[in-house]
């Protein structure tokens, strides 16, 4: 050996890191905080998103105008049209001279009608019942009394029956007919065109129904079906009802 002096080796140092990675304890340290990280996030995220969802929903917050703009613009409801009605259904007149009062003397036979009430509209001729398809008009003093045209239109029927006297029938708009019986003096001729109001005839006697005198006998088809008339006139104070 020569005179020199060796020194002393000493152990190699670990490095800090490696020795704070070789401790047992350190992933599950590190993974939990890194857990605990995303996990705020997250929840940041989450709080973020709903707050501005908040902003958006919330009346009176001011989105810009440019965003706004962008915004769809909702249609206004649209309200329906009125319905239009029936002119017929408003504006047919009652069959008798202006000026002229009367009464309903017989009403129509309404099948659905309580008893007594079917009973008043049946025509009672020859030990025989029948139902009256229309509706029957005097004067409280059985006088004569000027009939008109109760809507514009067209006589188709203009002639004499042995049983009800003269008849006058009239085409109307929409299928509807209106006839006129019980009569004397008529003014009108098949095809004449007549307006609402237009003279017809005067209203007289028949043989189908002499208890009532001097009347007219009214009725309202629909496509040559009988139907109430009243489903278009419109009764007041002067016109009563049979009782």
């Amino acid at each position: 050996m020569n005179g020199e002096q060796k020194q002393p080796i000493q152990p190699p140092t670990q490095s800090k890191w490696k020795a704070f990675f070789s401790k047992k304890w350190t992933f599950p340290v590190i993974y939990m905080g890194a857990a605990a990280l995303i996990l705020a996030l997250i929840m940041w995220y989450q709080d973020s998103s709903d707050y501005s969802l908040e902003q958006a929903e919330m009346p009176g917050v001011s989105m810009g105008e440019e965003q706004a703009q962008q915004q769809p613009i909702a249609a206004a409801p649209v309200t329906p049209e009125a319905v239009e009605v029936n002119a017929h259904e408003q504006g047919m007149a009652w069959p008798v001279a202006e000026g002229v009062e009367f009464d309903i003397v017989r009403n129509f036979f309404d099948e659905t009608a309580e008893d007594d009430v079917k009973a008043a509209a049946l025509i009672h001729y020859e030990d025989s019942y029948f139902p009256n398809t229309g509706i029957d008009l005097a004067t409280k003093d059985g006088a004569v009394f000027e009939v008109t045209a109760a809507l514009p239109g067209k006589v188709t029927k203009a002639e004499k029956d042995p049983m009800v006297g003269y008849i006058v029938e009239i085409e109307h708009a929409d299928g509807i007919s209106t006839v006129y019986q019980s009569l004397d003096s008529v003014q009108v001729a098949v095809g004449d065109e007549v307006e609402q109001g237009a003279l017809l005839a005067k209203a007289g006697r028949n043989l189908f129904e002499k208890d009532l005198g001097i009347h007219l006998h009214f009725e309202v088809k629909e496509n040559g079906q009988a139907v109430s008339p009243d489903k278009y006139l419109t009764r007041d104070s002067k016109k009563n009802e049979a009782q």
